[in-house]
């Protein structure tokens, strides 16, 4: 009876860790996935990396709401720059902030436009770098979504997006690649334009929760290569590819 016991103590102690495992891989970041995927099974270099969420949002409705909401958020964010411009029908502000330690750019971005007899507003919050390390993954894990929750209202839409290059020098056609991409995130091909030096891939996994609106669509590849011995560029996003590619 008492190795009974044991053994279903010790049972339920292994299911709860794989739980807890499980339900920690689920919580990853996109960019988290992306990455970890990448660095674990090819041989790549990160080079450039995005990470931004957007919100339209109700609660602007004058020029004196729109001045109401900057004010708030340059309190809630003071060690950003800020910078304002207005039009006859269009507000933007905008702001910035370089952590001199490790160089990671945030930045904020209040958008208002009069459309019709009303007022449409976005904002923007993002998060960028160059290289991937431990101090951008704890950032992204931890500050990231904390300033998601005090700068959003509801759930915001987030795209991520990396750039980087294979470093192998085997000279490998770029449609075997964008397959091994493919396969690495577990993604169903859906559009594509293949050409002799680029390949540019719209595909769906279940990997990744946000889609592209009315389509299942919610991952972007593209390759691209400047010929026989030179290094191949690679950018992935999720839902699509919100780098200049």
């Amino acid at each position: 009876m008492k190795t009974t016991l044991t053994y279903i103590i010790f049972l339920g102690l292994i299911l709860n860790f794989l739980g807890n495992s499980t339900s920690v891989a689920k919580n990853k970041s996109d960019i988290e996935k992306i990455i970890g995927l990448l660095e674990s099974n090819i041989n790549i270099e990160i080079g450039d990396w995005s990470v931004y969420a957007r919100e339209k949002t109700l609660m602007i409705d004058t020029r004196k709401d729109f001045n109401k909401e900057v004010k708030k958020l340059q309190r809630t964010f003071p060690g950003f720059t800020w910078t304002t411009t207005a039009e006859e029908e269009k507000w933007t502000a905008t702001a910035t902030y370089v952590d001199p330690q490790t160089n990671l750019t945030e930045s904020l971005h209040l958008m208002s436009t009069q459309e019709e007899s009303h007022i449409v507003s976005y904002m923007i919050y993002e998060a960028k770098g160059h290289s991937w390390n431990a101090d951008y993954s704890a950032f992204i894990e931890g500050a990231f979504q904390d300033r998601k929750k005090v700068i959003f209202r509801g759930k915001p839409a987030t795209f991520t997006c990396i750039k980087g290059t294979f470093n192998d020098n085997i000279d490998t056609v770029l449609t075997s690649k964008s397959i091994k991409l493919l396969d690495l995130f577990q993604a169903e091909e859906m559009e594509s334009i293949k050409e002799p030096h680029f390949i540019s891939v719209s595909a769906k996994s279940n990997m990744f929760t946000e889609t592209l609106t009315h389509e299942s669509l919610n991952l972007q590849i593209a390759l691209r290569t400047d010929g026989l011995g030179e290094k191949t560029t690679f950018v992935v996003g999720t839902p699509i590819i919100t780098f200049e590619y």
